[in-house]
Order: structure tokens, then C-alpha cells, then sequence
């Protein structure tokens, strides 16, 4: 009869050891399979991301592309970009760059937003009457500037943005500017 005891002692204990040793598998692939997922769904996310800010830059550098154009170019023009800090949680850059091979009046140049760590990048292509400057900028609010002096477009950091030029043209005054209070009232006039 002993023998069949301690028989019955080993098979509850490898009854244990195995039902450990199953769970810890199932446990642990779920978790790899899990990251998997999370990590896939960053990278569409940081993707979508980036195709709507590229698209943003595009739109405003063609507002100030407009401008420049159906003014006598002599005038400084800025259209600010709002953009967030960061994409996903993290740091990203913009890099304007002439679209190779594309040659002509309007001029392609290319946006490329890429992330942090370089393993994701967007590039948006923008037409644009006027020549636009090369270069890179850390992610975050912009301006999209003419210099007359220099005919061109380019990108500034929108963090250190000084005071927009005076209008030459008394006709061309901002609009009326309305404040607001919490509950819906308004509150003041007109801004010059």
C-alpha cells in the first residue's frame, strides 16, 4: 500500500507543477501577443498622426503662398501653424525639402514629418508659387514667413514668435474681435 501513496503524492504534485507551467505559457504569450498589438497600433496611430499635421503644414504654406502672390510682394506676410509638441507621446521633426524630380512653375517641395525615433516619416507635397527654403525644425507651433527681401518662404519655430508687422494698408485693419464670457455673453470690441 505505500507504494500506491507516494504514487499519489507525485502525480498531485506533477498535477501542480504542470498546471503552473501551462499557465505561465499562456500567460506569457498573451502578453507578447498583446505588446504585439500595442506597439502595431502606436505605429498607425503616430502615422495618422503625422498625414494630418503634414497636411496642415501644406494648407497654411499655400494660404501664405496666396497672399505673397495676390499682394505686390513687397508686403512680409506670417501664417502661424498651431501644432502640437509632440506625437503619440513623443518628439518629432520637420524637414522641407525640394521634391526631386518635379520641376516647373508652381515649384513641389516636400514635408516630411518623421517621429522621435526615426522609424516613422510622412512627406506631404505642397505647389507653391514661390520659392520655399530648405530645412529642419523640431515638431511643434510654426510660422510660415515671406521675406521680401529674400522672395522666399520659409519655417520658424512658433514658440519665439515677435509681433506681426504693421499693415501698410489702413483698408486692410483685423477684424473685429468678440470675447466671450463663460456664459456666452459678449464681453468686447473691435481690435486694431
Amino acid at each position: 500500500m505505500r507504494a500506491r501513496e507516494s504514487d499519489r503524492g507525485v502525480s498531485t504534485t506533477l498535477g501542480y507543477v504542470l498546471t503552473l507551467v501551462i499557465t505561465a505559457v499562456l500567460v506569457s504569450g498573451l502578453l507578447v501577443g498583446t505588446g504585439q498589438y500595442v506597439d502595431g497600433q502606436r505605429e498607425r496611430v503616430v502615422d495618422r498622426e503625422l498625414s494630418v499635421l503634414g497636411e496642415r503644414i501644406a494648407a497654411r504654406t499655400a494660404d501664405a503662398d496666396r497672399m505673397v502672390r495676390t499682394g505686390d510682394g513687397t508686403e512680409a506676410v506670417r501664417v502661424r501653424v498651431d501644432l502640437p509638441r509632440t506625437v503619440a507621446g513623443g518628439s518629432y521633426r520637420i524637414e522641407v525639402s525640394d521634391s526631386p524630380g518635379a520641376t516647373g512653375t508652381p515649384a513641389a517641395h516636400d514635408v516630411t514629418l518623421t517621429s522621435g525615433g526615426g522609424d516613422r516619416s510622412v512627406t506631404v507635397r505642397v505647389r507653391t508659387g514661390t520659392d520655399v527654403e530648405t530645412g529642419t525644425l523640431a515638431g511643434g507651433n510654426l510660422v510660415v514667413a515671406y521675406d521680401p527681401a529674400t522672395d522666399r518662404l520659409a519655417f520658424e519655430s512658433g514658440d519665439f514668435v515677435g509681433p506681426a508687422p504693421a499693415l501698410s494698408n489702413p483698408s486692410m485693419r483685423p477684424p473685429a474681435t468678440v470675447r466671450r464670457s463663460t456664459s456666452g455673453a459678449v464681453l468686447g470690441g473691435v481690435g486694431r
